[in-house]
């Protein structure tokens, strides 16, 4: 039987009383806002269907939300490998997901906001946009879709894109994979002309003192399949003229911070959740000059935390081992001119 998010929402109400005082109560006493990115996390298409990095990766992540009192997470895409869920009922959302990241401190409406990538489109993406309806923690309400939060007297804009609408697939109909220089035309250029249009109209009317852009797709990485061309193209070019402050992604599995001295947006790659992968195969794909951090590695996971200042606005993002040890911190970005 498949309850409504709303449904839960009420029925669980009573229960989660003293969970949800205890995370206000944290979080009132600081007009910061905190919160934790993961990506190309989706466990394993074999039974047990996750993966020793992922479970690491969800220890830490739980250990510093209860720490920083983390209000939400990032889901950046691979949410299930290989292919994706089959339907709103597949166990892998309970093998992979609702089983995995049961910490105290991941729990709450809405708590990880989620976008798919290249192996979730190889499934059935309209169930995981469907599964918001189901658990009260998963909020996917479309393939690309925006988001505010407030923090002191300043506003976050947070805009979730759907790149592989965008660039097309990462790989061959053979199952060969692409480098992010190489993939094919999208599967319909009009859906992804209109998304990008969007993101250009939705940058463009955005009230944030902060924007944070986030997507699957790289648009800058020096890792195992470098930098996706069609968004150098497309999509750099509206972060750089709308003073976007970060763009954060996955499907290089590892971590890395590029930022060219000539560019505003600082580009935070965190695909390490599940994989990590120690090509540096594209350093000389970006900038020269441009690369700030880089981890590939470890053996433990990865995941990041964004904090947003409540007194003077500025945006911090950290890197995360796993087992959260903290790896990088970058530099403050002051608000935005609009």
């Amino acid at each position: 039987m498949i309850f409504s998010k709303s449904s839960i929402v009420a029925l669980l109400s009573v229960l989660a009383v003293q969970t949800v005082v205890g995370l206000s109560d944290q979080s009132a006493s600081s007009s910061d806002l905190n919160f934790l990115v993961m990506g190309d996390w989706g466990g394993s298409d074999k039974a047990p269907f996750t993966t020793a990095a992922e479970q690491t990766t969800a220890k830490g992540m739980d250990n510093l939300a209860g720490e920083i009192g983390a209000r939400f997470a990032l889901a950046l895409g691979d949410n299930f490998y290989y292919d994706g869920v089959t339907s709103v009922d597949d166990h892998r959302f309970k093998d992979t997901f609702e089983n995995v990241f049961t910490g105290s401190n991941l729990q709450g409406e809405d708590f990880f906001r989620v976008l798919v990538g290249n192996h979730d489109h190889n499934g059935n993406v309209t169930a995981q946009i469907a599964y918001t309806d189901v658990s009260e923690r998963w909020h996917f309400p479309s393939q690309y879709y925006d988001f505010y939060e407030t923090y002191g007297d300043f506003k976050l804009h947070v805009i979730m894109l759907d790149t592989v609408i965008i660039s097309g697939a990462s790989e061959t109909q053979e199952g060969v994979m692409l480098m992010g220089d190489e993939y094919e035309a999208p599967r319909c250029q009009l859906k992804a002309d209109e998304q990008v249009a969007w993101l250009e109209s939705t940058l463009a009317a955005s009230e944030g003192n902060q924007i944070i852009v986030a997507g699957h797709y790289p648009v800058w990485s020096i890792c195992e399949h470098g930098p996706t061309a069609t968004l150098v193209s497309s999509v750099k070019p509206l972060l750089e003229q709308y003073n976007v402050a970060a763009y954060l992604s996955g499907h290089d599995h590892c971590e890395e911070v590029i930022q060219d001295g000539d560019e505003n947006v600082v580009y935070h790659g965190i695909g390490s959740a599940n994989f990590n992968d120690p090509s540096t195969a594209h350093k000389s794909k970006i900038p020269e000059g441009s690369l700030k951090f880089h981890a590939g590695s470890e053996e433990t996971g990865g995941f990041a935390r964004v904090q947003l200042k409540g007194d003077s606005g500025g945006l911090i993002i950290e890197h995360y081992d796993g087992n959260g040890t903290l790896k990088y911190t970058a530099g403050e970005v002051a608000i935005r001119t609009k």
